[in-house]
């Protein structure tokens, strides 16, 4: 048995928060949810099982993911979820409609969530590199010889 979406999404799930979410109807979030994975899966392309077979309609990885694997997977998702926010238009728009409605700077928001993009893909990165070249995975490569 493959290792469930919805495992990965409580670990993604943990990481934010987001009242919008908390009013989706559940069948919404899980489509929301599950865009996020796979728009998360090509950022892992070192992983050590098979990431690219799923099965969408059962919602699982055909392989066992180990936790660390899991918890990269949800790093990236976040930062797909993140990436969502750069290109909503009123972020974008430089348009103020009324005073009563004063945005304090978009460009500095924009700037802002660059930054918080930038940083979660730093520190998904890290993780895949440390996955990567952890002792375990060298001693098996010199074993291999």
């Amino acid at each position: 048995m493959g290792t469930p979406f919805s495992d990965i999404y409580e670990l993604f799930l943990s990481q934010i928060t987001d009242y919008e979410l908390t009013v989706m109807t559940e069948t919404t979030l899980e489509k929301n949810m599950q865009m996020w994975l796979v728009s998360a899966i090509p950022n892992f392309l070192n992983c050590k099982k098979n990431i690219q077979q799923y099965d969408k309609y059962l919602a699982e990885f055909d392989e066992e993911l180990s936790s660390t694997e899991q918890f990269i997977l949800s790093k990236y998702m976040v930062h797909a979820y993140v990436s969502t926010f750069l290109i909503k238009e009123e972020n974008l728009s430089q348009a103020l409609n009324s005073k009563d409605y004063r945005m304090y700077s978009p460009a500095n928001q924009l700037k802002a969530l660059t930054e918080l993009r930038n940083h979660i893909n730093s520190e998904a990165n890290a993780l895949k590199s440390q996955y990567s070249w952890n002792v375990h995975s060298i001693r098996e490569m010199f074993k291999n010889e």
